[in-house]
């Protein structure tokens, strides 16, 4: 009995060994807790991943907001204030965070604070103070993968760019209608630069002559359309239509990118400006150098002048063979001829600029150009500025603001590369024929040099020739170009002379 029962002892630990069953179970058990743990920490890892795009979302907006408060010329206050506010408003949480006074320079802000850097940390390129940087890091707790670390940090990183890619010659400021037109088999150069139409019309900008209509432009703009009758030719890369409009760079105070700031200026009387002159100037055949200051002043009475819309403009060259000096500095006119005219080039007259300080430009004032306003200081109204075919008209804006020294904030102030300006509280804008009293018309001849802006945001202008400069530059309400017409104006030549244009601007993120 002893021997059967030790056998038998022995025979069944040998088949409990030898058995397998229930194996399989204990694998699976060991397994499905492993996938559970993985799956666990995979959906722990998308979370991250949500929060990491979700961060990132606010990055960005914050740095495309903080980039616009930069193209609106604001301080860095302003940048970190619009740039936190809209890293909240996509869904960032700040704990106690408040931005600092100037650009941090900072690269790895604390979990729940942000790094907003004008110019990045690091940048060291020529346009970096045209851009935002925006950091934000968040603390993440874990909780699957917490036997590997307690938490994670989340970061998130973008760079917003202020962009000017488009320089414009030609501005047309009316927002219906057509606002640039092109007639009468024109070839149209507009070296460096390009032509915007604020109109919203089909028509914004007209081709009227058929396939002998040529422009050669960097690109063209319009809030509408632009007709191209009769199929011209257009050497223009870049076309855009349905946009928003471009900004008129004199009305915007503070100036920002893009601008140049408002137009203020008083009438003389004040000896840091200029001294009255004379009530009108009609040259004779004897040349004759001029003084900036008041030409027209109705005050005495002079209704030859522009007193009731005499019948002499304000300022007339009208002598075949005489040549004018304009002294730098202001020159005011007040009001206008019976036809709309305050300044007035006929066939054959010269009108050149002088040299301040040199010659009977004294004393020296320390301006470099001439500004030509046109504007009323008697209650009449301002006239136009036209140039004939056949003159010869050799003008330049000041390359810096006048008076010197001043600021933008201040009265008087005028911006820098002002050459035409006619004001637009006081121009003509009565009807005549199909236009208006106050519109400009200016013939470029082979002899003709304008730098400068001329600006008539109120009326109209008519161009053609060759403004024989780097940097000409025309905002009005309308544009109309008759016959072969060019006109130069890359940003950087006009920068050189002290004009700002308007340009188009856009946000993009770059990082």
């Amino acid at each position: 009995m002893t021997n059967r029962a030790t056998t038998s002892s022995r025979e069944f630990l040998q088949r409990l060994l030898r058995d397998r069953r229930g194996v399989t179970a204990v694998f699976v058990a060991l397994a499905f807790t492993m996938l559970i743990g993985f799956v666990a920490l995979g959906v722990e890892t998308g979370l991250w991943y949500a929060i990491k795009r979700q961060d990132q979302s606010a990055a960005d907006a914050a740095a495309i907001s903080g980039a616009y408060e930069v193209a609106a010329g604001q301080a860095y206050s302003d940048i970190c204030a619009k740039a936190r506010g809209d890293a909240v408003n996509n869904g960032f949480t700040f704990q106690s965070y408040t931005c600092p006074s100037t650009s941090p320079n900072c690269t790895n802000p604390s979990s729940g604070q942000m790094c907003a850097n004008n110019p990045p940390a690091g940048c060291t390129g020529a346009d970096c103070n045209d851009k935002v940087e925006v950091i934000l890091n968040r603390q993440q707790d874990t909780f699957f993968a917490n036997l590997f670390l307690s938490n994670v940090t989340i970061g998130s990183r973008a760079v917003a760019k202020v962009n000017t890619p488009g320089f414009t010659c030609d501005l047309s400021l009316a927002k219906t209608g057509t606002g640039i037109s092109v007639q009468g088999s024109a070839t149209i150069d507009l070296t460096g630069c390009g032509m915007a139409a604020n109109s919203s019309d089909a028509a914004a900008i007209s081709f009227g002559g058929g396939n002998n209509d040529v422009l050669d432009a960097s690109w063209f703009q319009t809030v509408g359309n632009y007709n191209a009758n009769g199929n011209p030719v257009l050497n223009v890369p870049t076309r855009l239509v349905d946009s928003t409009p471009v900004t008129d760079p004199y009305s915007c105070n503070p100036p920002k990118i893009g601008c140049a700031g408002q137009i203020t200026y008083q009438w003389p009387g004040t000896p840091a400006l200029a001294s009255p002159a004379s009530p009108c100037y009609a040259d004779t055949a004897v040349p004759a150098t001029l003084q900036p200051g008041l030409y027209g002043d109705s005050s005495n009475g002079s209704k030859g002048c522009s007193n009731g819309k005499g019948n002499t403009p304000p300022m007339q060259f009208t002598t075949n063979g005489t040549t004018t000096t304009l002294c730098p500095g202001v020159y005011y006119l007040d009001g206008e001829d019976s036809v709309g005219d305050a300044f007035l080039v006929k066939s054959g007259a010269t009108v050149k600029m002088g040299t301040d300080g040199v010659g009977a430009c004294v004393p020296a004032k320390g301006v470099n150009g001439v500004t030509i306003i046109a504007g009323s200081q008697h209650g009449f109204q301002g006239g136009s500025f036209q140039i004939a075919s056949g003159s010869t008209v050799n003008l330049s804006a000041p390359t810096a603001r006048v008076p010197s020294g001043c600021t933008l904030a201040s009265t008087p102030c005028i911006p820098s590369g002002i050459l035409f300006y006619q004001d637009p509280a006081a121009a003509d804008v009565s009807k005549k024929g199909g236009g208006l009293m106050g519109d400009s018309s200016m013939t470029a001849s082979g002899t003709t040099f304008l730098q400068g802006a001329m600006y008539t945001p109120k009326t109209n202008v008519t161009f053609s020739g060759n403004a024989g400069s780097t940097c000409f530059i025309v905002i009005s309400l309308t544009m109309t170009y008759t016959g072969n017409s060019t006109m130069s104006g890359n940003q950087a030549a006009c920068a050189a002379v002290g004009v700002t244009g308007p340009t188009v601007m856009n946000i993009s993120l770059t990082e």
